[in-house]
């Protein structure tokens, strides 16, 4: 590309060493067997040192085949907010100084080189917002979590003006689009698409021990999912870690008089759920359950007084609640319902927002098994409605959201908040009340 030579870098240029895989698929770009090229891989292969190079390299084919600068290039994320913390700063460090026409527009996150052609990043949440200019080039990263409707409806129109290029890059998100795409380039699919795989550790950037230390920790599905870039199906139960005959033990005795407990809320009318666990060495307990029909959060806490009160006092509790419950008011008064369980003196520990059920469900899996099969959460044979509902909740047919249609969801639930408040998030340190950021 040509430079602007009265004009002095004040920061050196951005170029990543790519790895041997990286390199593989950097050197499939732009041929006639790969203008659509997806990347499965693992957490942490690489996927944004990788971007970076195809950026540049978009521009400068731009240059060289006297694209009309109306053609521009993307680098598309899920949202605008994922791709301006992921890709912004490193896109503009990325871009030589010498080739851009001025300062990035820090407004409109776009980047004109002295070619008159515009690279962009954009989010694609909204994408019908996104048509009007043609196409040469687009990268989409995360691209499991995009609108799938995106492609088709926005960027491959686009694409068409210029006869532009695309890459997709992401971590298996069930049998979703993201396979789709990956079976579109393997052989047998489609002419003009190729694909790859890789796995964390074939990425080089994660070292072996971290992998093993991941292995150890989380259950097997996600593990293979996550680190191994293994498509794996969401069809059947949530809870697939759970175990009637590896997770359910008698445990009841560990509810003493000295314990401390741990309880998981859902807020629901009815039926009102919670579990009570106790902790010992790093593994949980569920030793008892509550569920409460056509119930309200006094109702509630009045039951778990009728428990587990010593000498009247619920100090020796700590509850994990539902975060909707903030705003939600299932008793008089005006009274939110988390504000209720902390006035029964028991410690309350609530998120800000809710966590992600796939992430949610995935801690609690890892509880039920990891990867290398240590079990860290067991049921006693008592908590009966608990068993049959982690037994029985299932994803919805052909979708990787659990189906809460059946009443089952909502012990999972309690459960899931609190394995995923004690073991995924901390307070944060400036502050001083018992209610997680974000």
């Amino acid at each position: 590309m040509a430079t602007r030579s009265n004009r002095r870098s004040t920061r050196p240029d951005f170029r990543p060493t790519l790895s041997r895989p990286q390199g593989t698929v950097y050197r499939a770009g732009w041929q006639p067997d790969a203008r659509f090229r997806t990347i499965v891989a693992g957490r942490r292969w690489g996927k944004t040192f990788l971007i970076c190079e195809e950026m540049r390299r978009a521009a400068r084919e731009a240059v060289r085949r006297n694209i009309p600068t109306e053609n521009e290039i993307w680098y598309g994320a899920p949202t605008l907010k994922q791709a301006k913390r992921v890709f912004w700063k490193r896109l503009k460090r990325a871009v030589p100084e010498s080739w851009m026409a001025a300062k990035p527009n820090e407004s409109e996150c776009s980047i004109t080189l002295i070619s008159g052609h515009v690279i962009r990043i954009v989010g694609m949440a909204e994408y019908d917002n996104l048509r009007g200019s043609g196409l040469w080039f687009f990268a989409g990263d995360e691209w499991q979590d995009a609108p799938e409707a995106a492609w088709a409806e926005t960027i491959r129109p686009m694409l068409s003006t210029a006869n532009g290029h695309a890459i997709f890059i992401g971590t298996p998100k069930g049998f979703n689009h993201l396979r789709d795409w990956y079976i579109k380039g393997q052989p047998g699919g489609e002419p003009d698409c190729r694909s790859f795989s890789y796995t964390t550790l074939q990425g080089g950037n994660v070292p072996a021990d971290e992998v093993e230390q991941a292995r150890r920790t989380l259950d097997a599905r996600s593990f293979r999912q996550e680190y191994e870039a293994s498509f794996e199906t969401y069809e059947g139960r949530v809870l697939h870690a759970f175990s009637r005959a590896d997770s359910v033990r008698p445990c009841r005795g560990k509810l003493t008089s000295t314990a401390p407990l741990i309880l998981g809320i859902d807020f629901n009318i009815n039926p009102m759920s919670c579990v009570c666990l106790v902790e010992e060495g790093g593994t949980l307990f569920q030793v008892d359950e509550i569920v409460l029909p056509t119930a309200n959060t006094d109702d509630l806490v009045a039951e778990i007084r009728s428990r587990y009160a010593r000498n009247g006092s619920l100090a020796h509790i700590t509850a994990y609640p539902d975060p909707a419950g903030a705003q939600r008011r299932t008793s008089a008064g005006g009274r939110t319902d988390i504000g209720i369980l902390q006035a029964s003196g028991m410690r309350v520990i609530a998120m800000s927002s809710h966590p992600q059920v796939r992430d949610r469900n995935n801690i609690t899996n890892a509880r039920f098994a990891t990867a290398d099969s240590v079990r860290r959460l067991f049921v006693d044979p008592g908590c009966r409605k608990s068993i049959e509902s982690y037994e029985r909740h299932v994803y919805r047919e052909g979708s990787s959201e659990p189906d809460k249609s059946t009443g089952y969801d909502h012990l999972p639930d309690a459960l899931g908040y609190a394995c995923y408040g004690k073991y995924a998030y901390k307070p944060p340190a400036q502050q001083h009340i018992n209610v997680f950021g974000r």
